[in-house]
């Protein structure tokens, strides 16, 4: 889990083309990103059980680096509910992520293996 960040002061926020991943507190950071919503590539959630925030991995085309939204962020849980509308992460994916506690991945669409380092791409079958 990534260590030293106040999530609450991260903040995603979307339009119909893009996603931006932001520090809310203006400081300029290796968090911030933009990607286009038709980039992505793959997503996963990552349950850290009940102590630890859970987080989102998305895998984006053409990019080795994963995009990395923790649930506490600003606006991350919607994010999640936006993934699922726009069919990203579909409803049964979401359910079983949503219900865990015991330190589950799950990605959409699948993959067999565990999510690497976030400086890495996520494996591809």
């Amino acid at each position: 889990m990534m260590k030293n960040v106040k999530f609450e002061c991260l903040s995603v926020d979307w339009d119909d083309a893009t996603v931006r991943i932001r520090m809310s507190d203006g400081s300029a950071s290796d968090w911030d990103r933009d990607f286009q919503w038709c980039d992505i590539a793959r997503v996963c959630f990552k349950d850290e059980g009940i102590a630890l925030a859970d987080t989102l991995f998305v895998e984006l085309r053409g990019q080795k680096k994963l995009a990395v939204i923790p649930m506490e962020a600003q606006r991350g849980t919607e994010f999640l509910d936006e993934l699922v509308k726009r069919g990203l992460f579909p409803n049964d994916a979401f359910a079983k992520a949503i219900r865990s506690v015991t330190g589950g991945t799950y990605c959409w669409p699948p993959i067999e293996t565990p999510i690497p380092n976030p400086e890495s791409p996520i494996p591809s079958r």
